[in-house]
């Protein structure tokens, strides 16, 4: 699963991410995007680095990647959170979907 996640988010363009939410350190975007998930209240978010994509994706509790959010390192003490917009969400759903229906 994880695999085609990764397929899919390399497709999606860096000019639809988007956002200006910013964090003093990973761990609090962590903990932010994990609000928004459907993760447990209780779940100590991971973070992963994946080669060729720009910025850090939070693991879920189910050990799948949040694919929705990544987290940019600006500063050692500025990290911004960036969502996909709605476009580009749409567009990685029919890929994702394209890979693993193959």
């Amino acid at each position: 699963m994880n695999e085609m996640i990764i397929k899919a988010l390399s497709e999606i363009k860096q000019t639809d991410w988007n956002g200006n939410t910013i964090h003093p350190n990973l761990d609090f975007c962590l903990r932010a995007i994990n609000l928004q998930s459907n993760n447990s209240g209780w779940y100590n978010p991971i973070a992963i680095k994946i080669p060729k994509l720009t910025g850090y994706y939070m693991i879920n509790e189910d050990k799948s990647i949040f694919f929705e959010a990544r987290i940019i390192k600006e500063d050692d003490n500025k990290f911004r959170i960036e969502y996909m917009s709605m476009s580009a969400y749409n567009d990685f759903e029919k890929k994702y979907s394209d890979y693993i229906n193959v």
